[in-house]
């Protein structure tokens, strides 16, 4: 069946019950909610078109039932049950079977048996059917074979084309910019979105600092910066988009190479704030309560302490509290990045710079205790 539907029956390995069935659609939901009143599972696609045509449960609870997503209790349960890949044929939890379709079925980097990874976004990367700049250098190098000359003309070649930078060891820098490899900790250049690590449909404007996704689907999409944080404390703001019409996750990633055709959080090596007032890391579901909600009006405030570990948010310069404290967060280079759903964007604007606004005693009263809490 299509993603409007559930999950068909015949592709689980542990199914023991019909507790999940959606009886709209008969197969096992997708995205369970449950009505209030008579405890019926269903898919959240198929409820919400079910009660916009006749609002009433299906199954004629009373007028005051509603529907949510099921309790955490019986999501738990949910959680733990796994299907077959419709690509691949192997199992995986439920809660990751979106996930991995997508990347099963992504274009696979000439090179995946050594990086693992899919295509990247950028027309270079996917006419050379690599993931980033290691693969297109190592697929180049494999064409020599295993004559020396032609791969140290190809080396010499490649490093002249493609800005790269090699060492006083001879090291050639694959990955990281002289921009970058500059900063300071705490600083950042100008901030931009990396071209080749957003999802499919956002559009980058204004030099690559504005950005906007609206599309027909309803799957969050990714972008990341082009430079990462090395150390210290680092502090940035986004304003919203007053076009945006679904919450959007913000945060940082330790990796910049994955599926930007899903959530950044949804990994272990993302953490995020979601606009709906949760939090989000290694999950695509579910996440504590934080703060107040955040959309179409506002800006936001991320506070990354790479001293202590912890993430920090602000919102409209009132401090909304620590989100995260991990010691991941103290390895660098870390990304903000941000993962936007079926029509979302906002502004980035740049921080001023709080010991200057000290210094010469223009940062109000409020604005110091802010300070003060968000660089602790």
């Amino acid at each position: 069946m299509g993603e409007e539907f559930g999950y068909d029956k015949e592709r689980f390995v542990n199914l023991s019950s019909d507790s999940f069935d959606c009886p709209i659609c008969s197969s096992v939901a997708r995205k369970p909610y449950d009505c209030s009143a008579c405890g019926a599972v269903f898919c959240e696609s198929c409820i919400k078109s079910w009660l916009q045509k006749k609002n009433e449960c299906i199954n004629r609870c009373p007028k005051d039932f509603r529907t949510a997503p099921i309790a955490r209790a019986l999501k738990k349960i949910y959680d733990e049950l796994e299907l077959k890949c419709s690509i691949c044929d192997k199992p995986y939890k439920i809660a990751d079977i979106e996930r991995h379709e997508l990347l099963c079925k992504a274009p696979k980097c000439v090179n995946v048996d050594v990086c693992g990874n899919v295509v990247g976004q950028s027309k270079e990367l996917q006419d050379a059917k690599v993931c980033d700049n290691i693969c297109y250098f190592l697929s180049k190098i494999k064409l020599c074979g295993k004559d020396k000359a032609q791969i140290f003309a190809h080396v010499k070649s490649l490093v002249k084309e493609r800005g790269l930078n090699v060492n006083e060891q001879g090291v050639v820098d694959l990955q990281i910019s002289q921009v970058e490899k500059n900063v300071q900790p705490g600083q950042l250049p100008v901030f931009k979105w990396d071209r080749n690590r957003i999802g499919q449909g956002i559009v980058l404007s204004d030099n690559d600092q504005r950005i906007f996704l609206k599309e027909q689907a309803y799957m969050f999409r990714t972008a990341v910066a082009t430079h990462g944080f090395t150390g210290g404390i680092n502090y940035w703001e986004i304003e919203a988009d007053e076009r945006t019409e679904n919450e959007l996750k913000i945060g940082v990633t330790s990796n910049r190479d994955f599926n930007y055709n899903a959530a950044f959080c949804d990994y272990d090596f993302g953490w995020a704030y979601y606009g709906l007032g949760q939090l989000r890391h290694n999950s695509n579901a579910t996440g504590p309560t934080f703060g107040k909600r955040f959309k179409k009006e506002g800006i936001l405030g991320v506070c990354l302490n790479m001293n202590t570990g912890t993430l920090k948010i602000s919102l409209n310069g009132e401090f909304m509290g620590q989100a995260y404290q991990d010691e991941k967060l103290k390895i660098g280079p870390i990304y903000p990045a941000v993962s936007l759903l079926h029509c979302a964007g906002y502004f980035r604007i740049k921080k001023p710079n709080f010991m200057e606004l000290l210094s010469s005693g223009k940062l109000s009263q409020k604005s110091r205790r802010i300070n003060e809490q968000m660089n602790k």
